[in-house]
């Protein structure tokens, strides 16, 4: 009936709200109640709903948590965590505590008592034996539980990228076509200059395509874990400063100035640059997209015994509360608009996030709405 009935684990008191007996659906963001209402639904049809992403309400605010669900017996049990491995890995140890293992343990004993009466020496050979067929049932049902959870996983990520590709590409493509066939026609009194014209907007969508299939590519490996790094040592103030140099030649147009101040001397560490100048460069032209004609981005890189931040500050938009958690996470978007009609894919911001990752380090977010945000990452001495 949506209510709880029982709170196995919250060491961190972030359902302090809810007590047995009140409704689930308290605890949920306003916004993410038709969501969870359709996480249930799906519980209901397929027995388990696996890595839905909901908002939950904590006493220190929303909370964006992977939410894991199945169907035993009369009862729904969840695991849910901010972290996909922590509720994946909650969920398998339900999952093998509620299967079949009970039914065969309570008959195991019915056939002991049976044959105790009997024979004690067969009677504890009988148990040891199907206790053992038991464990290795145990251990076969949790290694399905993961398998078919990273199935789902898989497929709805599949989904996704179709979904992103018919969307995505169908436009571009379009206007290609469009502008192609305008031109070919002799008919259509196409003058020089409209040809100019056209032909950047046929080299924008293109660009665009391209941009897109190679988010596509980079999604892909890292995916299936072909996220490969090749490290040497740079100097992090050489490396935003080619940054900087290149982005200004995107920049003109807004009059955004683009400031860096360098910290006295080199700042070495171990990176792989062009993965490096591929963070970077995501960060500094989601700055130029989001900022108003007239501003400044600013770029900071700071240094401590641990690790180096470098951080990219705009005087755009800024982005909603609610909608932080959820910008590092594949095609999504904010709701704040480009500046200048530019377009976005959803998709570098995720991608930048394994490449820190993979660094061994972390990337972030911090934004007021309405006076602008600072996008970050670390990267360890």
């Amino acid at each position: 009936m949506g209510r709880v009935t029982k709170i196995l684990n919250d060491p961190d008191n972030l359902l302090c709200s809810v007590e047995p007996g009140n409704m689930f659906f308290n605890i949920v963001v306003p916004g993410d109640l038709n969501k969870i209402l359709n996480f249930f639904m799906e519980i209901k049809s397929k027995g388990t709903a696996i890595g839905w992403d909901i908002n939950i309400s904590t006493p220190s605010g929303p909370l964006t948590f992977h939410v894991f669900g199945g169907l035993f017996g009369d009862d729904i049990e969840i695991a849910a965590s901010d972290s996909w491995d922590s509720a994946e890995h909650l969920f398998a140890e339900l999952t093998r505590f509620n299967y079949e293992q009970g039914d065969i343990i309570r008959q195991i004993s019915k056939e002991k008592a049976k044959l105790q009466a009997d024979s004690p020496e067969s009677s504890l050979s009988f148990y040891n034996e199907f206790s053992q067929m038991n464990n290795e049932l145990v251990n076969m049902q949790r290694e399905l539980a993961k398998k078919n959870q990273e199935l789902d996983r898989l497929n709805k990520l599949k989904n996704q990228f179709l979904g992103i590709v018919a969307h995505d590409l169908r436009n571009p493509l379009g206007i290609i076509i469009g502008y192609s066939k305008l031109m070919l026609d002799p008919a259509a009194g196409v003058t020089d200059e409209e040809k100019s014209d056209i032909a950047y907007r046929i080299h924008k969508s293109g660009k665009f395509m391209l941009g897109l299939v190679n988010d596509l590519l980079d999604i892909a490996n890292i995916e299936s874990g072909k996220l490969e790094l090749e490290l040497s040592e740079q100097n992090l103030v050489e490396v935003i400063r080619a940054n900087i140099e290149m982005s200004n030649l995107l920049s003109p147009s807004k009059s955004i100035n683009i400031c860096f101040t360098a910290p006295p001397g080199p700042i070495m560490t171990l990176i792989d640059r062009p993965k490096i100048d591929q963070a970077m460069t995501n960060f500094i032209t989601n700055a130029l997209k989001y900022s108003f004609p007239g501003t400044e981005v600013e770029v900071l890189l700071e240094s401590n015994p641990s690790y180096h931040t470098i951080a990219v500050r705009d005087q755009g938009p800024g982005i909603r509360e609610t909608e932080l958690a959820d910008l590092f996470k594949p095609f999504q978007k904010a709701s704040s608009k480009s500046t200048g009609g530019e377009t976005s894919t959803g998709l570098g911001l995720f991608i930048v996030k394994k490449i820190i990752e993979a660094h061994g380090g972390e990337a972030g977010v911090l934004s007021t709405y309405g006076k602008g945000s600072e996008f970050f990452f670390t990267l360890p001495v």
